[in-house]
């Protein structure tokens, strides 16, 4: 038989004053990355380039993520219910940040017909190890618990799929010219995103390192905190973006 779900306040790593601000930062975080998810979906049926919409999708996806990740954090410390896997749906988040800068960067090289050509060959097996790598994370800490070879996994995942992300932003900056343009500002507005959500699950090999997990807790909430202030100037741009369609 299942068991009751508990509501009540439950703090986080026994910690009344991190309990509350993780409170504040998960709330933000629900709350910006919605509005952000409804820009972006507002934005994807304003637009009249067809070859945007999958860059638009993958913001919409960003958005509910991130506000799910939000979402359970606040229910973790509100209700008993537990979920360790949280930070594998930041890897989540992660991942689909870097494929949105890979579309930024592939719109930006539309008109020269240069996107895919300057991929490299194997990028979309890469792509499917890195969904394989989010599933592991998820699923495998929701089974087994926070073991320190998934949290390995996820950290290193995390670094490698936002380096992923990064790469496809130097490849824009140096072989298509669209500075001032939407797409240009749009991925300077991105990139702190991506930094910022990326240091949420790869903190966690301090953990493996043998730091003390609260400690890593600790470090985990300031950069949750990051994340929803860089998705928030994020979120302005977006809203630009709609106002000028």
């Amino acid at each position: 038989m299942a068991r009751d779900v508990e509501f009540g306040l439950y703090l986080v790593a026994d910690d009344p004053n991190l309990t509350f601000i993780a409170f504040v930062g998960l709330v933000l975080l629900a709350v910006i990355a919605a509005r952000f998810g409804a820009y972006a979906y507002f934005n994807m049926h304003a637009t009249d380039v067809t070859a945007q919409r999958v860059l638009w999708e993958y913001l919409l996806y960003v958005g509910v993520v991130a506000a799910v990740y939000g979402a359970v954090g606040i229910l973790e410390i509100v209700s008993s219910v537990q979920t360790p896997y949280r930070s594998g749906v930041m890897l989540a988040v992660v991942l689909l940040l870097s494929l949105s800068v890979r579309e930024i960067h592939f719109n930006a090289s539309l008109s020269t017909g240069a996107g895919e050509r300057t991929a490299f060959p194997g990028r979309r097996l890469l792509e499917i190890g890195f969904v394989g790598v989010v599933a592991a994370v998820v699923f495998g800490v929701a089974v087994l618990g926070l073991r320190d070879s998934l949290l390995a996994l996820q950290g290193v995942g995390a670094l490698a799929i936002a380096g992923y992300g990064f790469w496809f932003s130097r490849q824009q900056t140096t072989e298509t010219m669209v500075q001032g343009t939407m797409i240009d500002s749009l991925l300077r507005h991105l990139l702190p995103v991506l930094a910022f959500a990326t240091l949420v699950p790869a903190v966690d090999l301090a953990t493996v390192a043998g730091l003390d997990r609260v400690v890593v807790v600790h470090v985990q909430v300031v950069f949750v905190i990051m994340t929803a202030t860089a998705l928030m100037t994020a979120t302005i741009k977006l809203r630009q973006n709609l106002a000028s369609l």
